[in-house]
């Protein structure tokens, strides 16, 4: 522990800190501060390990400050994730697991709520810290997929589906706008599954005609909760009504084909199946990584399903 800098004397401008909100072995995404005489001053900086032996000594002071301004990163959040990511950069299980947290707060308020309110805002941060971490990190997918959750959960299949788009889209250069749209439609694809009843989702049986276009009005209703929260963008509305979409045409809900289908639909179709495969299912085992893409490119149910390119990119990023 050390002075790092002195700061002059705002006095409103700080509030006192319980160190008990701190874990040791975490990151601490916030200046940690000691009033002395008329001034606060740093004795720990953002971004700093706390060992134990350091925590230890935090707890001697009688006193500790932190700037009001960074009062909301005490606690992870939509808000604060962008801080945690950001001083975590570096840490593969880390910075996946703050992503996972974070999703789960979101969708789990969604889930939970009978308005089918979704916080547009923390979606939006969710994206952008995606894209932040793609950024800086050329093999994302090679180092993040060794810690991706397995298991058939809405929240996290939305997560991963998002993160492979924005791998895919970051590949083929697509600029920060497009990322952000990809990104959302991405995270909101399958939110409509909210309204499909769950013993029909979780059957390990064979599901009969009935069921499946039951399941298949899954679409609809995500475009229908994506427009009722206030997202009228047409790039974004149309992946997430045409994700399933196949370009042989027997896909759905419209049947198109190879030149009707848009880039981000033909993303967000080789990111959801490509999901499914590599996780656990009711009625199945998942595949490795290596396998479901084989699968996708030559079995002869899939192989003329896909934008083929974007597979082979696919392959490469893994």
């Amino acid at each position: 522990m050390k002075i790092v800098k002195t700061k002059l004397n705002y006095v409103n401008s700080y509030s006192l800190f319980d160190t008990n909100t701190l874990t040791i072995g975490e990151i601490v995404p916030f200046d940690i501060l000691i009033k002395k005489e008329n001034d606060y001053i740093i004795i720990i900086e953002a971004g700093t390990l706390l060992s134990k032996n350091l925590y230890d000594k935090l707890k001697k002071h009688d006193g500790l400050y932190i700037a009001k301004k960074d009062e909301e990163k005490q606690i992870l959040s939509c808000e604060s994730l962008k801080y945690y990511i950001r001083h975590n950069r570096d840490n593969h299980a880390k910075r996946i697991q703050l992503l996972y947290d974070v999703n789960s707060q979101l969708f789990d308020i969604y889930l939970s709520n009978k308005d089918n309110k979704i916080n547009l805002e923390c979606v939006e941060l969710i994206v952008k810290s995606i894209i932040y971490i793609l950024k800086y990190d050329e093999i994302f997918i090679k180092n993040t997929m060794p810690y991706f959750i397995n298991d058939n959960m809405l929240k996290n299949h939305s997560l991963h589906v998002a993160i492979y788009a924005l791998s895919l889209g970051n590949a083929l250069k697509f600029n920060e706008g497009q990322l952000l749209k990809l990104g959302i439609a991405g995270l909101l694809h399958d939110v409509g599954f909210k309204k499909i009843d769950a013993d029909i989702i979780n059957r390990e049986s064979q599901l009969d005609s009935a069921e499946i276009a039951i399941i298949q009005k899954h679409v609809q209703y995500s475009v229908d909760i994506i427009k009722q929260n206030h997202i009228h963008d047409p790039y974004i509305l149309d992946a997430v009504m045409h994700h399933h979409e196949r370009y042989d045409g027997n896909g759905y809900p419209n049947n198109l084909t190879k030149g009707e289908i848009s880039d981000f639909a033909s993303i967000l179709a080789i990111c959801d199946v490509f999901d499914a495969l590599t996780n656990n299912r009711p009625h199945r085992k998942h595949y490795s990584s290596f396998n479901a893409l084989k699968m996708m490119m030559r079995d002869s149910e899939m192989v003329n399903r896909f934008n083929q390119n974007y597979l082979h990119l696919s392959l490469k990023l893994l």
